[in-house]
């Protein structure tokens, strides 16, 4: 049950609304746009609406009115659950098979970030437009794969973001780049049908210099009131991540003003399998804890050209990561966040339809044209906003991206050599 919704009745709503919108969006549209509106409020207020016995009924054939029926249910059903109380306290998605597909319950519900931007800066997002914008309806049955592992659950990093807090305050430390790590090969391992050989970051070359400029950056973040602090993809050791859970609990915890700590990610052996890891990224809470973990999902290739730059021999390489299978999503106060890592970002199709709201993307790449791209997508999908820290340390702009939905450009501001900062304007007044 959630509140007066029993299973039954998520079950025809979400058959109701694959049929009629997911399968059949246009025709219904227009059947709407169509209609007068004196003739379409008759249909939006139905009596002991008996959803199951219409399913059955328009099976094989659907009429004009059917549809405008169907839409008087979705309408009724979407007002109804709208109200249902503590919908941003549940631990994970409400869900339906349907004909052999996967679906979960998703919200569409402006985040303090997209709420904050004025009127004036706005983009449209997809769902004003065209036959979304004639739907009007703000829950989504979003089909997802079977074998996606979803975790939601609630966080209070963000807590104390009530009242008259009108900004949070991201900070990013491209601290450190590839040429800072060290990287090994198996040219013996070849797998794949053009033989391509495994590569992983075994480390920094210099790893006390490194830890040397952690600590700068995490005092410097601290002093300038840094809210989350987002750093790079693959620049992180098992001794640097330790470092910042131990100065969060010693430095931060007791007054916190860094509420999120994104580590970056790290290669991390899997013991059981020859030339295996994860990529793993780890956010830590403001007190040294970790509150969530996301792994790698998408293979990363190089070709033989990069690899020779990088190892001397002309042959493909990729990263023996166990691409997972888990998606993992925190509803906070600053709406849903989530961690997905650089190619994850930028390709994976299961992030693409998840629910986000604020993305923090670790990233290694040459570049962050393509991140600039897809946050334009995800933007206009969702209104979601991106945050994304590139292991570029010696160039502002491949090394730090802000973005939000708006027509004005967030503009980041370089504290020290490794941390730059960004003021996002936020409104707290929920509905």
């Amino acid at each position: 049950m959630y509140g007066d919704f029993d299973k039954d009745l998520l079950a025809q709503w979400c058959e109701l609304y694959d049929r009629f919108v997911n399968k059949d969006r246009h025709h219904l549209a227009t059947t709407i746009n169509k209609c007068s509106r004196e003739k379409l409020q008759q249909y939006l207020s139905p009596d002991h609406p008996d959803i199951a016995v219409f399913l059955a009924k328009t099976k094989t054939k659907i009429t004009v009115d059917d549809r405008l029926i169907a839409y008087g249910y979705l309408h009724f059903l979407d007002g109804r659950f709208w109200n249902q109380p503590n919908w941003h306290l549940l631990n994970g998605f409400i869900e339906q098979s349907l004909n052999g597909s996967r679906y979960i319950l998703t919200r569409i519900k402006e985040h303090p970030i997209a709420r904050a931007i004025p009127e004036k800066n706005r983009f449209k997002l997809d769902n004003t437009l065209g036959d979304k914008r004639a739907l009007r309806l703000r829950h989504h049955w979003q089909e997802v794969d079977f074998s996606s592992q979803l975790e939601m659950r609630r966080s209070d990093v963000f807590n104390v973001f009530i009242g008259n807090q009108d900004f949070v305050k991201i900070g990013l430390s491209p601290f450190a780049g590839s040429d800072d790590m060290s990287w090994q090969h198996d040219s013996t391992d070849e797998r794949g049908i053009d033989a391509r050989i495994p590569f992983w970051c075994c480390g920094a070359k210099d790893e006390v210099r490194q830890l040397a400029r952690l600590k700068d950056v995490l005092l410097a973040a601290r002093e300038q009131q840094v809210h989350v602090l987002l750093f790079p993809e693959l620049v992180m050791t098992e001794t640097l991540q330790a470092e910042i859970s131990n100065w969060l609990a010693e430095y931060n915890a007791f007054d916190p003003i860094i509420r999120l700590v994104v580590a970056g990610t790290r290669h991390v052996i899997d013991v059981n399998e020859r030339n295996v890891y994860s990529n793993r990224c780890t956010a830590f809470n403001p007190f040294g804890d970790i509150e969530w973990e996301q792994e790698k999902r998408q293979e990363f290739l190089l070709m033989a050209e990069e690899t020779g730059k990088l190892f001397g021999i002309q042959v493909p390489a990729f990263e023996p990561t166990n691409q997972s299978e888990s998606l993992v999503m925190r509803h906070t106060d600053l709406g849903v966040v989530a961690t997905p890592i650089c190619l994850d970002f930028l390709c994976d199709t299961q992030w693409k339809v998840m629910p986000v709201d604020v993305f923090f993307v670790p990233a290694m790449s040459p570049n962050l044209k393509r991140f600039h791209d897809n946050c334009r997508v995800v933007g206009s999908g969702r209104g979601a906003a991106a945050f994304v820290c590139n292991a570029q340390p010696n160039d502002k702009h491949k090394g730090v991206f802000a973005y939000r939905p708006a027509k004005d450009a967030l503009k980041s501001k370089q504290q020290n050599l490794f941390l730059f900062t960004v003021e996002v304007e936020i409104d707290m007044n929920y509905d």
